[in-house]
């Protein structure tokens, strides 16, 4: 009998099936097809709510018409005593558990729970008013000019006197290709390398496209070092070069006509462009037409031309999914993108070193099924390739895509799909790897760092806050878990960024949210004093404050004073700790910590007050801030897995 509905995965990517067992789209794509009958929702009691609205309406009538102010009340919670006799009762029955809004497991009974250290924080350091801290070379600090600067500035004749000397362009491929290419694997290397060096001797010769993809990669190589690095090898500073390759790029970009051009060489120069700073209102309004050029020109659809070569194909593939990632983290007004709708069924690069692909190639090479040039990026295209394949992945997150806090998924869900992810690194990346090698302990890091964020927000206590500031109760195995999730967070994150490798790169890959997993952290410190994993952890903070050290001289931040007091308190239960074990010496003080015990009276110190009814109005229903925001920030940091 022919079934009447499309396969739940045709059904969620809104493409027609041609109901077969497998169906033809789930075979191209190598996903599991499953045929599931369509939902029944039960009729809403529109009639309850309107007489129940109509009621309250009567009440606020009557104490106006009797002169009470019932104003200072009505957005806050005022409680009935109900809760904890229901928690009572729930806790006392057999095989029954609280709802998973109240913990974190429903395999622990409210008599197994712990008061959360992270509940007891003010609500300057439970809602930071920052996420994320800026290193200072960041090219986020480094805003390119007007366009009409750029564009206005000289003639495209002389466009070519912006090439660096020969010696100096060889420099920047080398960081390029050796910094920057792991990350992004973008263009061939051998075949471009020949071209770029002879290229370099006569720059007034060089061809559009290829003048576009050269002051690409000087960008992305300038962006890569240092301050330092920079005027060591070119005499000049950062910022200057920044600015003058960023402009030089747009230029070369405009000579090539690059928003009518079909050619791949612009396409690809467009992509490197855009991964320099992608996160500026640029690149962000650029990353659409970027997207819409490629379907253009058929980079979503791998049988376009017949006639191309495989190698052709192979490169064509590789900046479309970088496109497609960049592009489902661009703000939306209408609504969040999700990846498999934008991918389609493109498959994913091959696992292929440069050197196994050729211009010339007929045939496609023999994929490897271990470590290669393309594991990196790999990684971090898989995401997408999971969302696309798995039914629990697409049955998590859509419900992120309609509303992550009020409508979300079961913990038990969101786990399974974690462990799905995992179980996929470690089956394709992390089992082969030696972490001697730079880009294998780099991919290591990713992929850690990856699951580790995941765990930490599924499971972070604010996801579980009453807005009445009860304190959030949890499991001390989960209450552990967190705490080494977002250890492991940091831990990884300083990895990568001090690595051989782009850190601006990695960062973009990865996650720029961090304040929330350093407040955590440091909470959890007052009662975990030795070990070390809690060694780790003081090394790390005191490297967030050599590296932003506004955190100790802004006077006037709230939030800062809040994080230095946080600090104070968990680094005097630490200096007991070893006090008790007889090993405590007067210079084991980091250098920091003084600094704030000076700028922190003792007696001064306060952070486990609780928020009041008007700090409450400033946050929703669970105690975030504007879900719409939130909703946002939650699925950009997700698609950086």
């Amino acid at each position: 009998m022919k079934r009447r509905n499309a396969c739940s995965l045709c059904a969620r990517r809104k493409v027609k099936c041609d109901k077969a067992e497998p169906c033809s789209n789930c075979v191209k794509t190598q996903a599991q097809c499953q045929y599931n009958e369509p939902a029944m929702y039960p009729p809403r009691k529109r009639a309850a709510d309107e007489e129940l609205l109509a009621r309250l309406t009567r009440y606020e009538d009557l104490m106006k018409k009797h002169g009470i102010d019932f104003t200072p009340y009505a957005n806050t919670w005022v409680s009935s005593g109900l809760e904890i006799k229901y928690e009572k009762s729930v806790s006392q029955s057999p095989g029954c558990s609280i709802p998973s809004s109240s913990t974190v497991s429903s395999a622990y009974s409210t008599q197994n729970l712990e008061r959360c250290l992270w509940s007891s924080l003010n609500p300057e350091l439970k809602h930071p008013p920052i996420h994320s801290l800026r290193h200072k070379e960041d090219p986020f600090f480094h805003p390119i000019p007007s366009l009409n600067s750029i564009l206005s500035s000289s003639q495209p004749s002389e466009l070519h006197k912006l090439h660096p000397e020969p010696r100096q362009i060889y420099r920047l491929w080398q960081i390029f290709v050796e910094s920057v290419n792991p990350l992004v694997k973008i263009i061939h290397v051998p075949s471009l390398q020949q071209r770029i060096l002879d290229a370099s001797w006569d720059p007034a010769t060089i061809p559009d496209p290829l003048a576009a993809i050269m002051f690409a990669i000087y960008t992305l190589a300038i962006v890569s070092m240092s301050s330092k690095d920079c005027q060591t090898s070119f005499g000049e500073s950062r910022d200057t070069l920044l600015v003058r390759y960023r402009t030089a790029t747009l230029r070369a970009l405009s000579v090539a006509e690059f928003l009518s051009s079909r050619k791949l060489e612009v396409l690809q120069a467009f992509v490197l462009f855009l991964l320099a700073d992608p996160e500026s209102e640029l690149s962000s309004t650029l990353v659409g037409a970027a997207l819409r050029i490629a379907q253009k020109m058929g980079l979503h659809r791998e049988d376009i031309d017949s006639k191309a070569s495989f190698f052709e194909k192979e490169m064509r593939i590789r900046p479309w999914w970088h496109l497609c990632r960049l592009y489902c983290r661009v703000p939306s007004a209408s609504a969040m993108k999700s990846p498999p709708s934008q991918v389609g069924n493109v498959r994913l690069p091959l696992n292929v070193n440069d050197a196994d692909l050729h211009p010339d190639m007929t045939e496609p090479p023999v994929e490897h099924s271990g470590p290669t040039e393309m594991m990196c990026v790999l990684i971090k295209f898989e995401v997408s390739n999971w969302l696309r394949s798995s039914p629990t992945a697409a049955t998590v997150f859509e419900n992120i895509l309609r509303e992550p806090i009020k409508d979300s998924p079961s913990t038990e869900l969101e786990d399974k799909a974690i462990n799905e992810i995992e179980a996929i690194y470690q089956q394709k990346f992390l089992r082969n790897l030696d972490p001697c090698i730079p880009l294998h302990a780099l991919v290591r890091a990713v992929a850690k760092l990856a699951i580790a964020r995941m765990r930490f927000k599924v499971h972070h206590p604010q996801g579980r806050a009453s807005a009445n500031g009860r304190e959030v109760r949890m499991a001390r195995d989960d209450i552990d878990m967190v705490f080494e999730s977002a250890l492991t967070m940091l831990e990884m994150v300083d990895v990568g960024t001090h690595s051989e490798f782009s850190s601006h790169l990695f960062t973009d890959m990865t996650s720029k949210f961090q304040m929330d997993a350093y407040i955590y952290v440091i909470s959890e410190l007052r009662q975990r004093t030795s070990g070390n994993r809690i060694s780790l952890a003081w090394r790390l903070i005191e490297n967030l404050y050599s590296e932003h050290s506004e955190l100790l001289y802004d006077n006037e931040s709230t939030f800062s004073l809040a994080l230095g007091d946080l600090i104070l308190e968990a680094w005097e239960a630490r200096r007991n700790e070893l006090v008790r074990q007889g090993i405590w010496k007067s210079d084991m003080t980091p250098e920091f910590v003084e600094l704030l015990q000076e700028k922190h009276p003792k007696g001064q110190r306060d952070n486990t007050q609780q928020p009041s009814a008007h700090e409450l109005q400033v946050f929703d229903d669970i105690g975030f801030m504007d879900n719409s925001q939130l909703d946002w920030e939650y699925w950009n940091d997700f698609m950086r897995l």
